[in-house]
């Protein structure tokens, strides 16, 4: 048996012109993270190569310098959801004319809205543009990165991966047979720099149930009260 340990990265700067970095929570959240993380002796640990996942991995390592140097994983990147709300807001836009203040006096409230709506319309398949990641695509993305990570573990290893939310609802999904939209659904609960550890045999590997198991899901026990964000 192996260990396969899911890191979500700390918080981003939800609501900044640059989202992709963390916030002032988000390096102390990653700060917590380490000696946690180094506790559970990875053997190799992977990261996403967003910027948000990569200064997670970082400030983990630095917190706990016996972590093992990080491998980038271009797979382990979340959804596209920049590309979804610039490119499907119009078509939004069309159906839901409330969402057109969004132009002028636009509110987290409305920001919100205009953002689940695009996401169920995309996980679910029912929304596609060209040019846009499909979300069968972004599974099978996620999906071939995981295997690429899962390949490089032999007996009784144990397998970081700092990555985001989206990936995450990719692995737990993949345990219970899910659809794409579910795997999805999944991730919008997944809480910041929380760890979910999967189970997995390592020999004739496949996504199966018979093969892996999730043993916890979505943890923050190691972080304080205050540390403990969703977005």
């Amino acid at each position: 048996m192996a260990k396969l340990l899911l890191v979500r990265h700390g918080q981003a700067s939800y609501g900044q012109l640059d989202y992709d970095r963390l916030s002032a929570r988000g390096e102390a959240q990653a700060k917590q993270l380490g000696p946690h993380l180094a506790a559970q002796q990875p053997t190799v640990l992977f990261v996403g190569p967003l910027v948000r996942q990569q200064q997670t991995a970082q400030l983990a390592r630095a917190a706990a310098p016996s972590l093992p140097e990080p491998i980038t994983l271009e797979g382990l990147a979340e959804y596209p959801a920049f590309d979804l709300v610039t490119k499907f807001l119009p078509k939004l836009v069309a159906e839901d004319p409330e969402l057109a203040a969004m132009a002028t006096q636009p509110t987290r409230a409305l920001a919100d809205r205009a953002f689940k709506t695009i996401l169920a319309k995309w996980s679910s398949d029912a929304w596609q543009l060209d040019g846009v990641e499909r979300v069968h695509e972004f599974v099978a993305r996620v999906t071939a990165a995981f295997d690429r990570a899962i390949a490089t573990a032999d007996s009784g290893a144990t397998i970081g991966v700092v990555t985001s939310a989206g990936p995450i609802g990719v692995a737990v999904g993949l345990v219970f047979g899910a659809t794409a939209h579910h795997m999805v659904r999944a991730s919008a609960v997944i809480r910041n720099a929380s760890i979910s550890e999967l189970k997995l045999r390592t020999q004739a590997f496949a996504w199966h149930p018979d093969k892996i198991s999730l043993v916890t899901f979505n943890s923050t026990a190691h972080l304080p009260a205050d540390l403990q964000t969703e977005y």
